[in-house]
């Protein structure tokens, strides 16, 4: 499962409660962080086939997340759960979409686990892969249709609106000059505008004609 896969998991528990932005943001990341083992491609071929999915998919880098995540998060404790949680599922999600062997116990144990000693690596790499990724994509539709945002928000709130409201505006808006399908929303008077007639400023905010724009 790709890392984006496994930040759009961290992006739903990040939903389980009403979070800030912020702890959202590191609650989804924190689902994407032991992907960061992959890194070691930089060092060549044999280091990536030996490291990645052993540096940062085990017990002993749960702790030290735990340890390092309660540092900061030790009166918000739900947030410190969330963010182990999302760390830890990653492996969780590894196990049941791949056929490949981990070492989850490291480094109190060398002991390997793999699905496909259970269940045939099609069924791991096929079935339950493609059941993971619709199920989290149905997810991330289901949170924009609640809550109106996606996992760009982590980056900036007015990116996730522009480039969400470019895709989804104009299946079923038309703009309210010209009616040509509507990309944008005016963020003063909320009127739904083309690209002809409304213009990004600062801060990517869009002003429509009527709002001072051009």
């Amino acid at each position: 499962m790709s890392p984006v896969a496994h930040l759009q998991y961290g992006w739903w528990f990040a939903h389980w409660r009403n979070f800030t932005r912020g702890e959202r943001a590191l609650i989804a990341l924190a689902g994407a962080v032991p992907d960061l083992d992959g890194l070691t491609f930089l060092a060549g071929g044999d280091a990536f086939y030996r490291y990645h999915h052993i540096l940062l998919h085990n017990l002993g880098a749960t702790m030290g997340v735990a340890f390092l995540t309660g540092l900061v998060f030790w009166r918000r404790r739900l947030v410190w759960l969330m963010i182990v949680f999302s760390f830890t599922m990653h492996m969780v999600e590894d196990f049941v979409t791949n056929s490949w062997v981990q070492h989850p116990w490291l480094p109190f144990s060398s002991s390997g686990v793999n699905l496909s000693d259970y269940v045939p690596a099609w069924v791991a790499q096929g079935v339950f892969q493609a059941l993971g990724v619709g199920f989290i994509l149905g997810t991330s539709v289901w949170i924009y249709i609640r809550h109106r945002r996606t996992p760009l928000e982590i980056l900036s709130p007015a990116l996730d609106r522009l480039v969400v409201d470019y895709a989804v505006l104009p299946w079923a808006n038309r703009c309210g000059y010209c009616r040509r399908r509507a990309h944008f929303q005016c963020d003063r008077c909320d009127r739904r505008v083309c690209a002809s007639h409304g213009v990004i400023r600062r801060g990517l905010k869009v002003i429509c004609r009527d709002c001072g724009g051009s």
